[in-house]
């Protein structure tokens, strides 16, 4: 057999074998021990899948809030951080993809040689095709790398999803503070005027004996309290303006902020009893935290097959001759063929040490995976808990507010004939702030639960089977 065949026969023998079993081990997705429905005593039974019915960008029933989430998506110069970073492991993962090709390379070159007194000169002229250095994969060393860094590049894909529904969850909350903080603004300049009415009327019964000195100070105590509540609701609106404005990353006109009568901003529909745990699958976060256990399995797969020889194959063709014009005709080609074998034989443990370094991070990635998912569901169960009792509750809150207003229509009516002290009609005035003050924190409350619903859930939820 020539040395040809030989090394024909060697580079067939070595294509074969490089469709040899690759070393990653198996990874699933893990599943924690959940409920198979996030509420404790759901009467319906588990819903069979996870029909997948509304994005976020339907969630929010307010325009105004769906303009500033919109500005924000685009403004926002976090976001846009989370972007680059998208964009580089992408490009990175293009680099280790392009690893597993040959890397082809032409050249041409010419060279005239001559020296001393000599007349005589030299001419060379050659042009070639070569292969740097091409690694046959054996043991899918390389494919496990490239998987690694496809897996690692969905990571950053799914970090920068769970960015973008967290900032969306973010505008939201603030959206409904600086609303809920213009509506305790309008009932501390309310319960001013109420208290600053007091006193005027006990100013004009002092002034005719009818009241003592003491009762005027308390009136103007009240007072006082009432202006220095309406300054402080006034900085927090401000502050609650410069939280959302800094979210959205610009600016924002007055025609795109709450007003002080906001209701409904939010319009998520009930979430079914019977609603599955398996919608968790869906969170950007366990995504990414999948994504980053598959990385680690890769990483055990190229480090195991560093273990073993590699081949790599070096080849060059082209032509070669000493008159440009005779560089292309018969006899004048070359080619050459030096495949080359790393054979690891004693590296005091290294490769094995780098096998065992990346298996632990392999059963680490796997139990953050299955913590994540367990903090996912409580985060949902806790959500839905919440929400469960916030519709009576509003009920009650309604009908205390109801009864302070009736209570201080009857004692105003009282302390004006007389049959009420003061005492008394401060007291009713202070109940009925109170419940409002109430009431604005728990209607906040019930769109922030929903707003808390939306991140956990993903941005979607199920809505029926």
């Amino acid at each position: 057999m020539s040395r040809r065949h030989f090394t024909l026969l060697a580079l067939g023998a070595a294509l074969a074998l490089g469709a040899c079993g690759s070393l990653v081990p198996a990874t699933q997705a893990p599943s924690a021990d959940l409920r198979a429905g996030f509420r404790v005593d759901a009467g319906d039974p588990p819903l069979s899948n996870a029909n997948i019915a509304h994005e976020w960008d339907g969630f929010f029933a307010d325009e105004r809030l769906r303009r500033v989430v919109g500005l924000a998506l685009t403004g926002n110069r976090s976001l846009r951080a989370g972007l680059a970073a998208v964009e580089r492991a992408r490009a990175q993962y293009g680099v280790t993809e392009a690893a597993r090709w040959p890397d082809l390379r032409g050249s041409a070159s010419a060279s005239r040689q001559g020296g001393g007194a000599s007349t005589n000169s030299s001419s060379s002229y050659s042009v070639s095709l070569g292969l740097a250095s091409w690694e046959i994969d054996l043991f899918d060393r390389l494919g496990s790398l490239e998987g690694a860094a496809l897996a690692r590049y969905l990571v950053q894909q799914e970090t920068q999803s769970g960015a973008r529904l967290s900032l969306v969850a973010s505008v939201a909350e603030a959206w409904l503070n600086l609303a809920a903080e213009r509506q305790r603004e309008q009932l501390a300049l309310a319960l001013r005027d109420s208290q600053q009415r007091t006193l005027g009327l006990t100013e004009r019964q002092y002034a005719l004996g009818a009241v003592s000195g003491l009762q005027m100070a308390r009136a103007q105590t009240a007072f006082e309290a009432a202006r220095g509540e309406v300054a402080r609701t006034a900085a927090a609106v401000v502050q609650a303006r410069l939280a959302l404005e800094l979210l959205a990353g610009q600016p924002l006109p007055e025609s795109l902020l709450p007003t002080a009568q906001v209701q409904q901003a939010t319009a998520l529909p009930d979430v079914p009893a019977g609603l599955p745990a398996t919608v968790l699958l869906q969170r950007p976060d366990l995504r990414s935290a999948e994504q980053t256990l598959q990385a680690a399995a890769y990483d055990v797969g190229a480090a195991r097959a560093a273990r073993f020889p590699r081949i790599t194959l070096t080849a060059n063709a082209g032509t070669r001759s000493a008159a440009l014009g005779d560089l292309f005709r018969p006899g004048t080609g070359f080619w050459s063929l030096l495949p080359s074998i790393d054979l690891p034989i004693f590296d005091a443990g290294a490769r094995q040490s780098q096998v065992d370094a990346n298996e632990a991070t392999r059963r680490q990635a796997l139990a953050q995976y299955e913590s994540a998912l367990q903090s996912a569901f409580r985060e949902v169960a806790d959500a839905l808990a919440v929400r469960d009792s916030l519709a009576e509750r509003l009920l009650a809150q309604q009908a205390q507010v109801d009864a302070a207003e009736r209570s201080l229509s009857l004692s105003e009516q009282s302390y004006r004939l007389g049959a009420l002290s003061q005492l008394e009609l401060l007291d009713a005035q202070r109940q009925l702030a109170a419940a409002q003050q109430g009431q604005v924190t728990l209607r906040q409350t019930e769109q922030a639960n929903r707003v808390l619903l939306l991140r956990a859930l993903g941005g979607r939820w199920s809505a029926g089977g």
